[in-house]
């Protein structure tokens, strides 16, 4: 007789799985004295040593519930993966696994709920590129001179402000404004490695131009991926969704705390809670997870790898920046970034 029976798989929700299983109480009778004795090395009873202890006065001391739900909890543990491969599902994420049904002396119940692998049928992406590219490029706009002189004024300001808590000590800033300094070559070789006014306005004004040119390449590329996940078919298990809304709170929070504002204030100031944060973000967590899965899926069967040598440089650069971050974690986002610059150079025809 077969120790457990898969009664119900449950696959309504997009790539998630609920198992429903009874586990024979013969099963859980052999596993009894094993699991007295397990309880029996943590229990403490008057009078025995911790191991000790005779399992008559461990189970009066404890109860029959509990040496069957530990006997249950010990098949799952030696059972977990078996039932795993029978049900032909496999988890992305840690399971939760639960006893829903347990009377001692009675066949037991449990729950395990998992994330499988997303789907994903992506669409024609090279033609939908293709079909991109033939209707052209769209030209980053002009820089002016107004752009040019208001980036000016603002490293004057920044400027106006350094040097003025140079020459006083106090930390305040309730000096209002202060005056700005003249634009000449001096003020030039203080910003920046420059001998003349000239070298600095032509260094912002190429800034100036490259900025609009990456945000017409991103305009593009965002315009190309969204026909691309309006013509796939993608499914995908939530808890990525919830994933992706945690990181976009967790962007946030790096944002308004590196404006001095504590983040607490800022909630009370726009009368929201994390959970409202989470909410107004789902549909742009959503766009973002889709655009993760259909650029993987394009460097899987592209079968793209990012240069070794170049991560390994990558990941160097960033553990000495931020000394406490996991190594691995780190190698993934980079991995994962490189991968994504590869996919867009075969988008793009590059």
């Amino acid at each position: 007789m077969a120790e457990y029976k898969i009664k119900k798989t449950n696959t309504d929700k997009d790539c998630e799985v609920t198992l429903e299983i009874e586990v024979k109480s013969d099963t859980l009778n052999k596993l009894k004295d094993e699991a007295v004795k397990k309880i029996g090395e943590s229990v403490k009873i008057d009078g025995f040593r911790p191991g000790n202890i005779p399992a008559k006065v461990i189970i009066e001391k404890v109860g029959e519930y509990a040496i069957y739900e530990e006997a249950t909890r010990m098949f799952i543990d030696a059972n977990f993966v078996t039932i795993l491969q029978d049900s032909k599902h496999f988890p992305i994420n840690q399971p939760n696994i639960s006893i829903t049904k347990l009377t001692p002396g009675a066949d037991a119940e449990i729950k395990i709920e998992f994330a499988i692998a997303p789907e994903i049928d992506v669409a024609d992406y090279k033609k939908i590129a293709k079909n991109q590219i033939s209707e052209g490029e769209s030209k980053a706009e002009a820089v002016t001179d107004i752009e040019v002189d208001s980036v000016i004024v603002n490293l004057q300001k920044e400027i106006a402000h350094h040097e003025y808590h140079q020459n006083h000590k106090a930390q305040d800033h309730s000096h209002g404004e202060l005056d700005l300094p003249e634009v000449n070559n001096v003020f030039a070789q203080k910003v920046g490695p420059f001998q003349t006014v000239e070298e600095m306005k032509k260094a912002i004004y190429d800034n100036l131009l490259a900025n609009k040119a990456q945000r017409e390449v991103e305009k593009r590329r965002i315009r190309l991926i969204d026909e691309v996940i309006e013509k796939s078919k993608i499914k995908y298990p939530e808890f990525l969704l919830r994933s992706e809304q945690s990181i976009m709170l967790e962007e946030l929070k790096t944002d308004v705390t590196q404006t001095g504002q504590p983040f607490g204030d800022y909630l009370k100031m726009i009368n929201k809670t994390e959970d409202d944060i989470k909410e107004e973000r789902k549909e742009m967590a959503d766009k973002r997870v889709k655009t993760q899965l259909v650029l993987s899926k394009i460097a899987n069967e592209e079968k793209l790898k990012a240069d070794e040598a170049h991560v390994n440089v990558q990941v160097a650069e960033i553990l000495k920046m931020h000394v406490n971050a996991d190594k691995d974690n780190v190698r993934m986002f980079v991995e994962r970034f490189e991968l994504n610059q590869l996919v867009w150079k075969l988008l793009e025809g590059k």
